[in-house]
């Protein structure tokens, strides 16, 4: 399909209702002349088009990236669409990043990610920091965040690993961004400059939630999962069919074979952990690692030990995690 804004594919409704457009039903009711009383004959039920179904007739599911169904998808586009922020969660490497490039891409927005996971201030980020210069002195540069708010064009703002902010910034800046108001404060004073938001634009935020993850084993505030007004969606990695199908999409010279027990494997690890019998699983991520291994030659065991290992390491001389991951690995061979 041919990269298309949302405006092109429904118009240019201000008020971005196409419900509308009801399409007009036909004349009904038919005088029998043999009869004294008249035959009314059932009116067609109409066919009224929707934003989820314009969607569906419009836009296919990429082949990059693999759902377990269609829902989630196209509910995203029609939250892009609608304005309405989103939240994703799920495990690290399950596709959440990967997933709002795909939209951001088929909704032709530009694309801007800012990652909470590599900074310890948060506010220098999304507002900007104080510079000096010895000939015109003290002056504010607004960041980046500031510009994507301000993109005409109506951008696709990604909120990347939101969970790892250690200071409590994020979410009090993000607030009055997120909700009705719809504006960005510069700072905390009464008088503060604000930046206001381009009615184009679009949050993405994601989380990784769950015991594995450093500050990230609590739930979210509840006022702050109530600012993503699309909903919040919970991903878990791939089936195992459909994760081959996305090794063999992003590496083509793949054995299939070998693709398949990369798959398996992640399986198995990631029934031990939900069983609680590790403390960390296998991603999506970590398979395309692997498979990239072997197509450059790498023997498909010392691919998955030499990906997998470093995430089970020995500590105090307790090597219970590594053994069992080996013996996964090793079951793959035989």
């Amino acid at each position: 399909m041919t990269k298309t804004s949302l405006e092109e594919l429904f118009g240019s409704d201000d008020d971005r209702d196409i419900d509308d457009d009801v399409i007009s039903t036909l004349e009904s009711g038919e005088r029998d002349d043999t009869h004294d009383k008249t035959i009314v004959e059932d009116e067609p039920v109409a066919h009224i088009p929707t934003v989820i179904s314009k969607l569906k007739g419009s836009v296919e599911i990429p082949e990059e990236f693999k759902f377990a169904d269609s829902t989630t998808f196209y509910s995203m586009l029609r939250n892009i669409y609608r304005g309405k922020s989103v939240l994703v969660t799920g495990p690290s490497g399950c596709g959440k990043s990967s997933l709002g490039k795909i939209l951001a891409e088929i909704t032709n927005k530009p694309y801007y990610a800012f990652n909470f996971g590599d900074t310890m201030n948060p506010s220098a980020k999304l507002l900007g920091d104080t510079k000096y210069d010895s000939k015109t002195g003290t002056w504010f540069k607004p960041s980046r965040f500031v510009s994507a708010l301000r993109d005409k064009r109506g951008a696709f703002i990604m909120l990347d690993e939101v969970t790892r902010d250690r200071t409590g910034d994020l979410a009090n800046i993000l607030m009055p961004v997120l909700d009705g108001q719809r504006y960005l404060a510069l700072d905390e004073s009464e008088d503060a400059d604000t930046v206001e938001i381009n009615d184009g634009a679009f949050f993405f935020a994601t989380a990784n939630i769950g015991r594995e993850y450093l500050g990230a084993s609590h739930d979210l505030d509840r006022a702050w999962k109530d600012r993503f007004t699309g909903g919040i969606y919970e991903l878990e990695y791939l089936p195992a069919n459909k994760e081959l199908e996305l090794l063999m999409i992003r590496s083509p010279t793949l054995d299939e074979k070998d693709g398949a027990h990369i798959t398996d494997f992640a399986s198995r690890v990631r029934a031990l952990y939900k069983a609680e019998e590790l403390n960390t699983s296998v991603s999506t991520r970590m398979c395309l690692t692997a498979a990239e291994l072997v197509v450059d030659g790498m023997d498909m065991l010392e691919a998955l030990k030499m990906v997998c290992l470093p995430f089970y390491p020995i500590q105090g001389g307790d090597d219970t995690e590594r053994v069992r991951i080996i013996q996964a690995i090793q079951a793959m061979g035989e």
